[in-house]
């Protein structure tokens, strides 16, 4: 079997169990980019600031596009993570 367990599912078909995916990296990342979130959100406010962009064009690109981007960016980088992972 090269080294993986079988094992039956609920509709019984005989599956191979891989590799165990350290689940460590992906909370990591995550929490990476809540950090970067918080390290970073009043940089982006000052900038759109100095660009003369209006108050609630600040208060959208600090508090949606950078935490959707940045949370974007970290699945991004876990499917790729996982893909190399498996087998």
């Amino acid at each position: 079997m090269g080294g993986f367990v079988l094992s039956v599912t609920l509709v019984g078909r005989n599956e191979k169990q891989g590799r165990h995916f350290p689940m460590w990296l992906e909370r990591l990342l995550l929490i990476s980019a809540i950090a970067t979130l918080y390290l970073f959100h009043a940089d982006v406010a000052s900038y759109m600031q100095s660009q003369g962009a209006p108050n609630w064009l600040t208060l959208v690109a600090e508090w949606g596009i950078l935490p959707i981007t940045l949370l974007i960016l970290s699945e991004l980088i876990c499917r790729i993570i996982q893909f190399i992972h498996t087998d």
